[in-house]
């Protein structure tokens, strides 16, 4: 094992150096009061990504960390080093890229190589578990409540170490202790990120849940166009409306009632049809009066006698109406007489209703 590789070389940069640019950037955007979309926020994200990124490639470059060593084994200035993708996550989830899904997705794996590392060194026990809680059934009661009691306890820890780390950060970077307090306070951080990358890995599959269900959507509203859809369809002129009348008569009668809406007989319609080229010629003249239900109309040429005729009978039954109205006035006129000289009740001697 390698356990004193700072040097990249004789005139490159060492690897703590660029480490610690990269970690310092990471704390200053994390107190930042930037807006998370503001440019210059995003230039620091992206600063700060490619110090770690730099950092993460050396270290397995010069082969730090071993499967088969235990975190005692570690030399103290290399076990800051196993935060790196926890740093990394932390950056990639406030950048703010065209596609979040991608970049969602490169966050977690990072959370978890993180947690896989600290487990297979001893700094946690604990494995994450992702899934909707709400769907599970009875028999995952137990692990939920396990899981909830971890959760719990995780925070409480959490809480006890943090004013623990910042004074003994502070203490580090001024006096410079020995090499126990810094692989406590190394200890101390790694326990502080595994804390923080549970509660940060249930927001993580919510958020790829949602990106997932979108982006299944887009996929499926793409798909499901027919490719004939997507051709430009010929502009068509729009149809206007019209009453199909059985003659010209009885369009004249059982119109509308207002001009936006035209009629037409069915002889104007049947000739319609043949100057559209949409029947024959042939056919408009072979019709024949076909036999129809109560209540239907019965489709069959109107020769002008017809018409004539019905015209005429139209006008006998209004003359009839007109001298009807003339008798009924008159005798409506007579009854009112009667009543004047006739109070209500005379002539019942009985007195009966």
């Amino acid at each position: 094992m390698i356990t004193m590789a700072e040097e990249n070389g004789a005139d490159g940069p060492k690897l703590s150096e660029i480490f610690e640019r990269g970690w310092k950037i990471q704390r200053d955007v994390e107190k930042s009061d930037e807006p998370t979309g503001s440019q210059k926020l995003q230039d620091q994200v992206k600063s700060g990504m490619g110090f770690l990124d730099q950092a993460a490639h050396m270290v397995r470059e010069l082969q730090l960390f071993s499967e088969n060593e235990e975190l005692q084994e570690v030399a103290t200035c290399n076990i800051r080093y196993l935060l790196l993708p926890a740093l990394m996550c932390d950056l990639t989830m406030r950048h703010m890229g065209e596609d979040r899904l991608p970049l969602v997705q490169k966050a977690k794996d990072y959370l978890t190589e993180f947690l896989k590392v600290c487990k297979a060194y001893g700094v946690t026990s604990e494995e994450y578990q992702s899934g909707d809680s709400s769907k599970a059934g009875p028999t995952d009661m137990a692990a939920m409540s396990r899981q909830r009691e971890a959760t719990i306890a995780r925070f409480r820890q959490q809480k006890e170490n943090e004013q623990k780390l910042e004074a003994m950060r502070v203490s580090i970077e001024t006096r410079g202790e020995d090499d126990e307090v810094q692989r406590e306070y190394y200890t101390l951080l790694l326990q502080k990120w595994v804390h923080s990358a549970f509660r940060e890995l249930s927001s993580i599959d919510q958020e790829l849940e949602i990106l997932h269900m979108m982006a299944n959507r887009k996929q499926g509203k793409h798909d499901s166009q027919p490719q004939e859809q997507k051709k430009a369809e010929p502009h068509r002129k729009p149809l206007k409306p019209f009453i199909l009348t059985r003659d010209k008569l009885q369009a004249q009668v059982f119109g509308a009632g207002y001009p936006s809406i035209p009629t037409m007989s069915m002889d104007e319609y049947f000739e319609k049809e043949v100057r559209e080229g949409k029947i024959p010629a042939e056919a408009l003249n072979s019709r024949v009066p076909e036999p129809t239900e109560p209540g239907s109309y019965n489709v069959r040429r109107v020769v002008p006698d017809e018409a004539a005729e019905a015209e005429r009978k139209q006008e006998e039954e209004d003359e009839k109406e007109e001298r009807d109205d003339e008798e009924r006035l008159r005798k409506q006129r007579d009854f009112d007489d009667f009543k004047d000289d006739h109070r209500r009740g005379w002539g019942n001697r009985q007195n009966m209703g």
